[in-house]
C-alpha cells in the first residue's frame, strides 16, 4: 500500500511540475507566487515520500512520515482545487481546462513508478563569479 500511495503522489507532482506549475507562471496574475509556494509544498512531500519508501511500516519514522504527509495534503489539497485550478481556469477557460486535464492524465500516466518520476532532491547551485 505504501509504494501505490508513493507511485500515485510522485506521480501526480511530476505532472503538476511539468504542466501546471508552468502555466500558472507563464499566464496567471501572481501565478508565480502560487507555482513556487505549490512546488515547496511538493518539495516536503517529496521528503516524506523518501521517507515512507525508506523505512518500513510499523517503525516510527514510516508511521510519522505517514502522519506528516497527510497533514502536508490536508493543507495543499484545498489550495490546489480552490485556488491554483480556479486561477488558471478563469484565464484560459472551461474547454482549454479540459483540454489540460487530459494532457494532465497522459503526463502522469506516462511517467515511470516511485520515486524515479520525481527531480532529484537538487541543491541550489553556488553562484560563482568568474
Amino acid at each position: 500500500m505504501a509504494h501505490r500511495l508513493i507511485d500515485a503522489l510522485a506521480a501526480h507532482t511530476a505532472a503538476e511540475q511539468q504542466l501546471l506549475y508552468p502555466a500558472l507562471r507563464d499566464i496567471v496574475p501572481g501565478g508565480i507566487a502560487m507555482a513556487d509556494q505549490a512546488q515547496v509544498d511538493h518539495q516536503a512531500m517529496r521528503k516524506l515520500l523518501v521517507a515512507v519508501e525508506e523505512s518500513h511500516p510499523g517503525d516510527k519514522p514510516f508511521e510519522q512520515a505517514l502522519v506528516d504527509l497527510r497533514t502536508a495534503l490536508a493543507a495543499h489539497v484545498p489550495v490546489e482545487e480552490e485556488q491554483l485550478l480556479p486561477a488558471l481556469t478563469e484565464v484560459i477557460g472551461a474547454d482549454k481546462m479540459e483540454e489540460l486535464g487530459v494532457l494532465y492524465l497522459q503526463i502522469r500516466d506516462s511517467l515511470p513508478t516511485g520515486l524515479q518520476s520525481l527531480a532529484p532532491d537538487i541543491p541550489e547551485p553556488e553562484f560563482r563569479p568568474w
